[in-house]
């Protein structure tokens, strides 16, 4: 029986809105392609923000808001979308700002994922004894940094933001879990440098282009048809692990490439639109900050009540990884 309770979960986001109608475009192909609707407005990070500034932001709202000493903290789990630097990542970074003098840090990067596979890490070190207190911080700051491809409007969907989540003993938040990983898939979504010439260059190599998200109609029908299978089957899955159906959630939160996409997923999993936050229109997608930003956003709405089943199911890259995960939410 697990002895891990889920506090608390704020978000930080960067005060810079980029807002999508004041944008033009040189009439890309796929700057018209429904994946890439839904979104109009986004925050940057970046100058303003290092990652590690970002995280460090969040990570002192949420011991704010709880009255945590940051040196009761014994562990923080960090996933970010671009760190600061190629190596190392930004967990020490974020934990020396914060005065966290006790804590260990660990790095998880498993893309859109990593939010519910910190949380089931954070969870098995509680459950074990060997730790009380862990902060999951997520930063993705990574849209901003890439000013190429902010010109196409195949980026207009990406936006950034942060996360922080106080996991403790307690009373068990997490009923389920349901995580799986489809190896054949991987590489079928990549950020890559762009071509110099016709040349495609490793990212590590000197003279490479800079780095964008590699689109194409093929790629994107393909994903469409994986993750339309995938992520309602690993929602699914949870539900059954946690003895529920689809009717028993009260909020489900779903990754937010776009709103098709969005609902889709609802439809396919039962569960209507008055049951369901997200936060695409004005956030956009922040990869593995999607999820607790947006249910941040749920709870500083008042959209969440003790008792309520929430439901989260994501997918990472090209539908390489899925995950879901039920909480039953108490205050």
């Amino acid at each position: 029986m697990s002895s891990t309770r889920i506090v608390d979960v704020v978000n930080f986001m960067p005060e810079r809105v980029v807002r999508n109608s004041e944008l033009t475009h040189d009439g890309h192909d796929l700057g018209e392609h429904k994946f890439f609707a839904g979104v109009n407005e986004r925050r940057f990070a970046s100058p303003d923000y290092t990652s590690a500034e970002l995280g460090t932001a969040a990570l002192r709202k949420l011991l704010d808001r709880n009255g945590v000493r940051a040196e009761d903290l014994d562990l923080i789990i960090c996933a970010a979308q671009f760190n600061d630097a190629f190596s190392p990542g930004i967990g020490t970074a974020v934990q020396h700002a914060v005065g966290a003098t006790s804590a260990a840090v660990l790095h998880i990067e498993n893309g859109c994922c990593s939010w519910i596979s910190a949380l089931n890490t954070a969870r098995a070190f509680i459950d074990s004894g060997h730790y009380r207190r862990i902060a999951v911080v997520t930063v993705t700051n990574f849209i901003s940094r890439l000013t190429e491809f902010q010109k196409s409007p195949e980026s207009w969907v990406l936006g950034d933001g942060a996360s922080a989540t106080l996991v403790a003993s307690g009373s068990p938040t997490i009923l389920s879990l349901h995580e799986q990983a489809f190896g054949q898939n991987w590489g079928a979504l990549r950020v890559e440098p762009e071509a110099v010439g016709e040349q495609q260059l490793p990212h590590w190599e000197r003279g490479t282009g800079p780095l964008t998200v590699k689109f194409s109609p093929k790629m994107l029908a393909r994903l469409w048809a994986v993750t339309m299978e995938c992520l309602p089957e690993a929602a699914g899955a949870a539900l059954d692990k946690a003895g529920l159906t689809a009717d028993d959630i009260s909020c489900l939160i779903t990754h937010q490439p776009n709103e098709s996409y969005i609902a889709e997923w609802r439809k396919r999993i039962g569960v209507d639109p008055e049951r369901a936050h997200d936060t695409l229109s004005v956030y956009g997608n922040m990869f593995q900050s999607s999820l607790p930003v947006t249910f941040a956003d749920a709870l500083e709405k008042k959209k969440i009540s003790t008792g309520d089943v929430i439901a989260f199911a994501t997918f990472t890259h090209g539908g390489e990884q899925v995950s879901s995960m039920v909480w039953r939410w108490t205050d």
